[in-house]
């Protein structure tokens, strides 16, 4: 594994709780789908090393095409660095990925956190990934979770850029290039954790991707994202003005998620748990009623380069995100 950057595998430099996740394939009736197994916390290097040689004990547990190993911060870890623990929308993405998408081919991750879409790609047959983030804590456990899971051979890590997010791989393409990328409404202004600010509406991050993303995928490559978007009840809508802006007469496939959760109820939590003030989070709701937003879709996005059509929706076979507390928990 090569680290550029500021990024460094190093898991002596914080004394912070994490937690280690342990994630497997699963199947029932035939469809195959990924499931968290346990989220164990971890307050020392130690126990950490305990847990680890008692999961190899375990077969159902060794890192393998079916598993996989993640250490993240915890949810209350409250600095802007934290590194997200697994949410439902990474399972999401898991669960609509077509290995044969993956097979020998090289992986772009951009906003690795954690790496474990990258991790998921390679042990599930991509030649080699190269994962990009802004956050030094992000490219430190994402180095280390490589070195558990047993594929840091083909794995590199440099330092992303908000402002140019393909600068560190400037002139190089890929045939499978995927995002978690952050995706909250954010009220203008405020620190937020670097995971998870996305602008008014959230996509921020998403509007760079797709503006960029032809330079750097091969013919007939593959942009698969997993994000959330502003709309109605019914669709993405603001989405969609952005993939008709960048992405005109292409094909595109959308996966939504069954559940939604109301504009309004996401951004209250900005007040209610995060105290800011209420004008800010007023104007948010105002402007999002001016342009017929009421809802957030979580989704999977697909894009491959040189295809030509429309938009087209799918449902997923399941509820992923629940909103039982604001942030997926």
């Amino acid at each position: 594994m090569a680290v550029y950057g500021t990024g460094a595998l190093d898991m002596y430099n914080t004394k912070k709780e994490k937690v280690l996740f342990s994630i497997t394939e699963k199947n029932d009736q035939g469809r195959s789908f990924y499931e968290v197994d346990n989220g164990l916390p971890i307050t020392q290097q130690e126990q950490l090393h305990h847990y680890l040689r008692e999961a190899d004990k375990d077969t159902i547990c060794v890192p393998s095409t079916r598993s996989m190993r993640i250490v993240t911060d915890p949810f209350n870890y409250t600095h802007e660095d934290q590194v997200l623990p697994i949410q439902p929308e990474q399972l999401f993405f898991m669960d609509y990925t077509s290995k044969k998408d993956l097979e020998n081919t090289d992986v772009l991750d951009i906003g690795l956190g954690s790496g474990v879409l990258s991790i998921f790609s390679l042990l599930n047959g991509a030649a080699s990934c190269v994962g990009l983030d802004i956050n030094s804590r992000a490219k430190m456990l994402a180095g280390y979770n490589a070195v558990i899971n047993n594929i840091d051979k083909n794995f590199h890590i440099k330092d992303g850029d908000a402002a140019d997010i393909f600068r560190s791989v400037d002139g190089k393409k890929f045939g499978f290039i995927c995002s978690n990328p952050p995706f909250e409404p954010t009220p203008p202004g405020i620190d937020y954790y670097v995971n998870s600010a996305a602008g008014i509406y959230g996509l921020d991050f998403v509007d760079d991707i797709l503006a960029n993303v032809d330079r750097h995928l091969l013919d007939d490559g593959l942009l698969q994202l997993v994000t959330m978007a502003p709309g109605n009840a019914k669709k993405p809508f603001k989405l969609y003005e952005s993939i008709e802006k960048y992405l005109p007469g292409c094909s595109v496939e959308i996966v939504l998620d069954l559940q939604p959760i109301l504009y309004a109820d996401f951004v209250d939590r900005f007040k209610n748990i995060f105290g800011h003030d209420d004008e800010l989070i007023n104007h948010m709701k105002k402007t999002a009623s001016d342009d017929g937003v009421t809802h957030l879709h979580m989704l999977i996005l697909k894009y491959k380069k040189g295809r030509h059509g429309r938009i087209t929706e799918i449902n997923a076979q399941k509820v992923y995100e629940t909103w039982s507390t604001p942030l997926g928990v």
